[in-house]
């Protein structure tokens, strides 16, 4: 029992060091924004802990990305991170800084796993540490695609916004650089970090098509595709800009009227689908609390440990098959 309370405690503290650290870096990233307006100027002494830690990780990083670059694997393999560095980060940060951030993680949690053995006074096992090597070196992947879908969901809510603002400026007349300058100058967030980059390609010579096929490819949108198409044919064949944007306009309209029709709609099935998913946690977290032993076979033994992979396995394609009977296309 002392053991299990020691555990829990340790977890605890852990995950408040965690949070108070990405607190701190929120905290800091503040202050260098604000550091401009500031009539006190910072010296090398005022640099708090946090701040030193998160220089001495970031160097690290570099350091590490820096030994990576020589090799063409690991060159190739961090190409797709690109689409996740955003236009304020654009040569301050690469794809391969990812990489070495997930080694990072990697050493991070060997050390937890061999700390945590050390405190339970058990036998290493292989298998176990090879898990959480896996997983966690995935780990950062699974919070890089998280953002990225959260991004470009907001990016699929705002392009109505886009479109309308950019078709405001051609009535107004004005050409398409200039509608894009007021789009990325008029919004903000994702939306404007992707017109940012429209307008850096397009300043390099990129033709209006190629450009927007580039946004296609960097938030994977139907809607991006679809303005891409239009434009492509707009510049082979001709015709008036204002009343092709007329016609995406239109249709971007109806298609987000649509969308919030079938989202009320639906309601009901994503509840009850999301309750579905939340339960084998919830009851596998109750049984733990009242017997913490009895999930040891499916750790002890190697057909428990294919048992568990083989429920896994089940539970992940479970989600995808509601998932996409619930998924209403309106294409």
């Amino acid at each position: 029992m002392v053991m299990i309370i020691t555990q829990i405690l340790f977890v605890l503290i852990l995950i408040f060091l965690i949070f108070t650290i990405v607190k701190q870096v929120q905290i800091l990233k503040l202050e260098k924004r604000f550091d401009a307006f500031s009539l006190l100027s910072k010296t090398v002494d005022e640099i708090s802990f946090f701040d030193q830690f998160s220089l001495l990780i970031n160097k690290g990083i570099l350091k590490c990305s820096k030994a990576l670059k020589q090799s063409s694997f690991f060159v190739k393999y961090a190409e797709k991170y690109e689409k996740y560095i955003s236009f304020e980060e654009k040569g301050t940060k690469e794809g391969i800084d990812y990489v070495s951030s997930k080694l990072f993680i990697v050493l991070l949690f060997v050390f937890l796993y061999f700390f945590a053995f050390l405190i339970r006074h058990k036998s290493f096992n292989i298998m176990s540490l090879l898990i959480t090597m896996f997983l966690s070196f995935y780990l950062l992947d699974v919070l890089l695609v998280i953002k990225f879908h959260q991004k470009r969901k907001k990016v699929e809510e705002d392009l109505l916004k886009a479109i309308i603002i950019m078709n405001n400026s051609f009535k107004a007349g004005r050409n398409i650089i200039q509608a894009i300058i007021t789009v990325k100058n008029e919004l903000e967030g994702p939306i404007a970090d992707e017109f940012k980059k429209i307008y850096l390609d397009i300043t390099y010579g990129l033709s209006l098509d190629v450009v927007f096929n580039r946004f296609y490819d960097r938030v994977k949108l139907e809607d991006a595709k679809y303005i891409a198409s239009s434009l492509t044919l707009l510049s082979k064949t001709g015709g008036n800009i204002v009343r092709v944007f007329n016609s995406i306009e239109q249709s971007f309209y109806n298609k987000k009227k649509l969308n919030n029709e079938m989202k009320s709609l639906t309601s009901a099935s994503l509840f009850v689908f999301r309750v579905l998913v939340a339960l084998p946690f919830v009851f596998t977290f109750l049984i733990y609390i009242l017997n913490p032993t009895y999930f040891n076979p499916l750790f002890e033994h190697p057909l428990g440990i294919a048992l568990l992979l083989i429920i896994i396995s089940l539970f992940i394609l479970y989600v995808m098959v509601i998932k996409k009977v619930l998924k209403v296309n309106m294409e």
